[in-house]
């Protein structure tokens, strides 16, 4: 996705746009009872010309707009402003009975024509190519053999389906992006303006600057409080990469394994609470639960995710010899909070707001806002003047521009599914293939998300595989919410997993190295978090919001934590001294064994093995010391 440069008089115009986009969002969210369906259309009215103007069809046409652009930009924008305009339209016709007009027609054929082409030119091809196979197959399904055979729907009706009914382009995925994605994306300008990011990097550095391997810490803990506040893995590489590669690179860290860090950090970010990812507001809506129970549930799987990111960023910075940052680059972290702690505040209201007070996220992300205002003007050099604000306003809606486009080709999908009955007959054969074991079941998954998420946004793997993968993993047994989270973990970590990995290679172009090769150590770090989620199957008391006896929950707590640091040590290969192969294979095999769903006896077991080979490989690395090494 790459952004067009326009001419000083476009860009305004373009800038001016957007902020009443931003407007009129936070209006209608916060101060109407509108209508949700309407307000789908009509945030597609502004947000379909716009990305034909700022994103090109073509590399060659980044630094012009052909007359074809301007044409789309106009044409994109009648059908929604007339159905924004004529509601009976939705409401007062029988779905998929009442025949279309010749116009309604013709209006459909062109938003979804239109719709599709921003697709493309927002997410890729690949995103793009999906909601095509998905379109055709729900038209050719009579024509299709067993077992995909379904009984097929009409051109006209497929065109009502997405542009007439709220079973298609406006259901629950553009639902979510119109209203609780939009908020945080302004509420994330609002943050980046005022200087919330810079001092989340220096409070990181504050923190971890002085330990060993302290630039490649600071990304870590840097891009997990950034990530709150973003919500999109190469947003948050963007945001704190520029910082945190170059300051890595300097200090000797390859440059493949400065970009691999960042990367995976940024990736976390997405499953971070308290914002978190799109996915995540998605996911509530489909489970119908509040986003206060997605939020809580994050925060253990979030945890085990960084520290095996922090594990393995330790001690491969001991094996090679990498230090933290020379004292005159470390700012003090009293300094830090007594200058900037209270840029704390509005995240700290928006927690309380959502958890304790249990009031909607959208509300909560605007009072948040207002309140990032008001605390900006403490210090002369934050405040947010006129020009800054109308700044955030623009940046937080063409923000969510890519957004709003997938949510709306993620429902188109969605339909096509729901209609063909594609997601009962997949959850059959996964059943088949799996012999109704679960680990094997939980694989197919795993690989299914994963290959769903190359080159794809988060949101757009986690929802189409929900809706093929998620009845399978139920028919066997797992919990609904705790399958829903198994899928939405994998799509996130699709974002650092080749062949095609957009987190991976948004920090390869900033490391200036291999794309491949940035991805691959990407996944290497990121090895324990992609084990994590089984976890959450076998253990579900770790998402904190399933019923488990409380002393089930704290024992799979520690356990966890113990298994992630184990394997994340045994993969890296080195604690005082290289580790040999017998010692990674026992720490690696006792850690999956935490994992497992055994008995007590046998975490305890697992527990004994780790700690025994921990205290062999110190005895035999102080023996291999030299006597002056020992000083």
């Amino acid at each position: 996705m790459t952004r067009r440069t326009l001419s000083k008089r476009v860009e305004a115009v373009v800038i001016t746009v957007l902020a009443c986009m931003a407007i009129y969002n936070i209006y209608v969210l916060l101060f109407t009872a509108y209508d949700v369906i309407l307000h789908m259309v009509l945030n597609m009215a502004f947000v379909l010309p716009l990305t034909f103007i700022v994103y090109p069809a073509r590399k060659k046409d980044v630094n012009r707009i052909p007359w074809y652009d301007y044409l789309l930009a106009i044409v994109s924008a009648i059908p929604p402003i007339i159905l924004y305009l004529h509601p009976p339209w939705i409401y007062e016709r029988m779905w998929f009975a009442t025949a279309l007009t010749t116009e309604q027609l013709i209006l459909g054929i062109i938003f979804m024509v239109t719709v599709i082409e921003a697709t493309r030119r927002t997410s890729g091809l690949v995103i793009t190519l999906l909601v095509v196979f998905f379109l055709i197959y729900l038209y050719i399904g009579p024509y299709i053999p067993d077992p995909f055979r379904h009984r097929g729907m009409r051109f006209d009706r497929i065109i009502e389906l997405n542009y007439l009914t709220s079973y298609g382009t406006f259901t629950t995925p553009l639902q979510v992006m119109s209203t609780y994605v939009i908020a945080f994306t302004i509420l994330g300008a609002f943050f980046s303006e005022a200087g919330v990011g810079r001092f989340f990097i220096d409070l990181a550095k504050a923190l971890v600057g002085r330990l060993v391997g302290g630039p490649a810490k600071i990304a870590v803990v840097a891009s997990s409080l950034f990530g709150t506040i973003s919500g999109s893995a190469p947003a948050n590489v963007y945001g704190t990469g520029i910082v945190t590669i170059p300051t890595m690179k300097s200090l000797g860290y390859p440059a493949y394994f400065a970009g691999a860090v960042e990367a995976v950090s940024s990736t976390g970010g997405q499953i971070m609470p308290p914002v978190m990812g799109a996915a995540a507001f998605v996911m509530a809506e489909l489970l119908n639960v509040p986003y206060a129970r997605i939020m809580i549930a994050a925060i253990i799987p979030a945890l085990l995710y960084y520290l095996g990111v922090y594990v393995q960023v330790h001690y491969f910075s001991l094996k090679h010899g990498l230090r933290g940052l020379p004292p005159d680059q470390v700012p003090s972290l009293k300094n830090v909070l007594k200058e900037r702690g209270y840029m704390l505040i509005p995240m700290a209201v928006l927690v309380y707001i959502v958890a304790v007070l249990m009031w909607s996220p959208v509300t909560a992300a605007f009072i948040a806002m207002f309140i990032t205002i008001a605390i900006s003007f403490i210090k002369r050099e934050t405040w947010m003047t006129p020009k800054k604000i109308y700044k955030a306003l623009a940046k937080g809606a063409e923000d969510a521009l890519s957004i709003l486009v997938i949510g709306a080709a993620a429902g188109m999908v969605i339909g096509s599914i729901s209609f063909s009955g594609t997601g009962l007959r997949l959850s059959s054969i996964v059943l088949e293939a799996s012999m109704g074991i679960l680990v094997l079941a939980l694989l197919y998954v795993a690989l299914l998300t994963l290959i769903m998420g190359m080159g794809v946004p988060t949101t757009a793997a986690y929802v189409m595989t929900a809706a093929l993968s998620a009845p399978a993993l139920s028919r066997l047994g797992v919990d609904p919410f705790v399958a829903h989270f198994f899928i939405f973990y994998y799509a996130t970590i699709s974002a650092i997993t080749p062949p095609v990995a957009l987190a991976a290679f948004a920090a390869a172009t900033l490391a200036k190295d291999d794309p491949m090769k940035v991805g691959f150590t990407a996944t290497k770090l990121g090895i324990a978090a992609i084990i994590a989620p089984f976890i959450l199957i076998f253990k579900p008391g770790l998402l904190l919001v399933i019923k488990e006896p409380l002393p089930i929950i704290i024992e799979n707590i520690a356990t966890a934590f113990i298994a992630v640091y184990a394997i994340a040590m045994g993969i890296e290969g080195y604690y005082k001294t290289n580790m040999n192969i017998i010692e990674r294979s026992l720490l690696i095999i006792s850690g999956l064994l935490l994992f497992a769903p055994t008995d007590l006896t046998i975490d305890l077991i697992s527990i004994v093995i780790i700690i025994a080979v921990l205290l062999i490989h110190r005895r035999r690395a102080n023996k291999t010391r030299t006597p002056n090494q020992k000083m």
